[in-house]
This record gives structure tokens, C-alpha cells and sequence, in this order.
């Protein structure tokens, strides 16, 4: 009797143990919900929801395929009569299979790993007559990188140069992180510069998520460019400052911010693309870039590409070629790309790509499909 009088006393006073972080854990569901909660408000004052979703069909030429699904959705509610905006937008990301070639820049700018839902805008824009201010989250692709030339590549040395993205865990594709951004306008004169957390990151964990600040840990990142456009064409100088060096694993990798050295590195590039013939709807521009880094013992120090783009109502087409110096070598590669507007909203773009580097030579075939919304 006495034991089973014991036994009920300690039930009523037995607390259930719960693991160390669940309290963390709550709290992220939290913040989720209420992400949530917002952007369900903010839905029924937007004035601009629009979404694009990108369909990716990758052949080696030989036995393996890959499907690749990229959706991402945008939101903007204008505020103080239109001089400023709360900016929102998601990526969800898919695919079939691991890479079907062994080329060391990425030979295709949406392939990442899958995730359900993870967070690529979400912050305040202010806009002034003469440039913008941007508090929250972001990526360097919204603001850095682009033009309409690289635009149409499917490469992703064509948008960020690997002696940034791959030295560097920054929030780059598919990753994001807290950030602080502004442009200036004047003229044909355009300065950005975008401060960051040294990491990017993408989850929704209490050690993964695009809110952390954490410089002791993974430092402080900042890039510049200033623009220049006139007559028909865009140049631009930048550069990009971190304040840890990432050390190199035994595959020529990025090792883990853990290794990394407490020392200050920098990546920089010029960049020019010329319109050189035009007749109404129709052009042809050309382009070339170059880019090092001042560490020589990051993963990529130098790049350099040239192409070309024609364009007219319904179609653009491309040529460029990319040559980048790893740590394990030397990468080159060859794009030949078509995009055909079928209607305001449809397009489809076929791509063929060789890559030649120190382990092999590689040949892919791309197609994809483009609806904008």
C-alpha cells in the first residue's frame, strides 16, 4: 500500500524532461508562425504579388539526367505613400537527383539542395530620388552581380564570380543573412554598397536561420560596386571585404567557419558591357569581366569570361566562354544558350555547355522552362 502511495505521489510530481533545445525550438516555431501571420496581412494590402517558377531538364549526353524545380514568390507592400515598401519573397527548391557533371563553377545557377521554404527577402526599403535603403533580410544576387547580358546565361559564374561565392559562406544563393544596403544615383553614376553577417544561412533552426548576427563567429562581410552607364553601355567596379579566411579541405573545398583564420581577405572585378549594333527592337551587345581574389589560398583567385548576346521582341541568344583558377587547377567552359518568349508569361531556353578541368571533360544539355506570374 505504502508503495503504491509512493509511487503516486512522485506521478504528481513528475515533470516530463524535454530535450535541451526545445525551448529554441519553440520559439522558432514561433517566429515562423508569425512570419506567417504577416505576410498573411500584408497579402491583402499588396499591390505587387508576382512569382516565377523555373523548371530545369539537365543531360550529361551520356546516362545520367537531372530534374531541377526552382519557385520563388514576391511580395511588396508600399507604405508612407509609396516612398517606402515591406519586401517579402520565398524560394522552394527541388530536384531529382545529385549533379550530372564534375564541373567545379556550378554549370547551373538554380541547382541546389532541396528545401521546402526558406526565406530570400524580408526587410524595408526606403526610397529616395536618388538612391535606396534596405534594412533586413537579403541576398547578394538582388543587388550585386547583375546585368542584362549575364542575365540570360544559366552558368553561375555568370552572375557571381566564384572568386566571391566560392571563397566565401556568404549569403549567396540559395543562401540569405541580416543585412544593410543602400544605392546612390547620379547621373549615369551608381555606388551599392551592402554590408552582412559573414555567413548566410537558410534553415529555420535556432544555429541556422537568416537572423543570426554573429561576427565573432563568422565575421563581417561588405561589398562595393560603382556603376557607370552611358550610351548603350553599363561598367562597373567592385570589391567585397571579409574579415575571416576560409581554409581549403583535402577535396579544394571551403572548410567549416570553425577552421577559419581571423584575417581579412578581399575579392575584386571590373566589369563592361557595350551595345556595339541596334536597329529598332533588335541589338547585340558584347561583354567581359575579370576578378581575383588577394588570398591565394582561396578555393577560386582568378576569373575571367567573355561572350556576346543578341535580342529582339521575342528572343535572346548567347555566347560565352569562362575560365577560372582553382587551387586544383583550371576550369574552362563554353555556354551556347537560346530563350524564346513564347507569350508574357511563358519562355523556354535551351543550353549546351562544355567544361574542361584537371579530373575531365564534360558536355550537358539543358532545357528549361520559364513562368512568370
Amino acid at each position: 500500500m505504502w508503495k503504491h502511495l509512493r509511487l503516486a505521489a512522485c506521478a504528481e510530481n513528475f515533470v516530463p524532461l524535454r530535450p535541451p533545445n526545445m525551448g529554441i525550438q519553440n520559439i522558432m516555431k514561433r517566429i515562423f508562425l508569425i512570419i506567417l501571420g504577416c505576410v498573411s496581412i500584408c497579402l491583402s494590402y499588396a499591390k505587387c504579388f508576382s512569382g516565377a517558377y523555373i523548371a530545369e531538364w539537365q543531360w550529361d549526353m551520356n546516362k545520367k539526367t537531372n530534374w531541377v524545380n526552382q519557385l520563388r514568390l514576391d511580395l511588396s507592400v508600399p507604405v508612407f505613400n509609396g516612398k517606402g515598401s515591406f519586401e517579402a519573397a520565398t524560394l522552394h527548391l527541388a530536384k531529382t537527383g545529385e549533379s550530372v557533371i564534375g564541373d567545379w563553377q556550378g554549370f547551373s545557377n538554380i541547382e541546389a539542395d532541396d528545401m521546402f521554404a526558406a526565406i530570400a527577402v524580408l526587410g524595408y526599403m526606403h526610397e529616395w530620388k536618388a538612391g535606396h535603403l534596405f534594412v533586413g533580410v537579403r541576398n547578394v544576387n538582388e543587388d550585386f552581380f547583375t546585368s542584362d547580358v549575364t542575365a540570360l546565361f544559366t552558368n553561375s559564374s555568370c552572375g557571381i564570380f566564384p572568386t566571391v561565392a566560392a571563397n566565401y559562406p556568404i549569403a549567396n544563393y540559395p543562401l540569405s543573412g541580416l543585412t544593410v544596403y543602400f544605392d546612390v544615383t547620379k547621373g549615369g553614376w551608381t555606388f551599392r554598397n551592402g554590408i552582412y553577417n559573414g555567413s548566410g544561412y537558410n534553415g529555420w533552426t535556432a544555429h541556422d536561420n537568416p537572423f543570426l548576427v554573429r561576427p565573432k563567429k563568422d565575421g563581417i562581410f561588405n561589398i562595393s560596386q560603382l556603376e557607370y552607364s552611358y550610351r548603350g553601355g553599363r561598367y562597373f567596379a567592385g570589391a567585397a571585404i571579409h574579415t575571416r579566411q576560409y581554409a581549403i579541405d583535402e577535396e579544394g573545398e571551403m572548410a567549416p567557419a570553425e577552421e577559419a583564420a581571423h584575417k581579412t581577405s578581399c575579392g575584386w572585378w571590373v566589369y563592361g558591357e557595350q551595345t556595339v549594333w541596334e536597329s529598332g527592337e533588335r541589338k547585340v551587345s558584347c561583354m567581359a569581366q575579370y576578378s581575383e581574389n588577394t588570398s591565394r589560398r582561396s578555393v577560386c583567385y582568378r576569373y575571367g569570361e567573355i561572350g556576346g548576346a543578341y535580342q529582339d521582341e521575342a528572343n535572346e541568344c548567347g555566347v560565352s566562354g569562362q575560365y577560372a583558377r582553382f587551387q586544383q587547377g583550371t576550369e574552362y567552359s563554353l555556354e551556347l544558350t537560346w530563350r524564346r518568349r513564347l507569350n508574357k508569361w511563358l519562355s523556354v531556353q535551351p543550353s549546351f555547355q562544355y567544361v574542361s578541368n584537371d579530373d575531365d571533360d564534360f558536355t550537358v544539355l539543358g532545357a528549361r522552362l520559364l513562368c512568370e506570374f
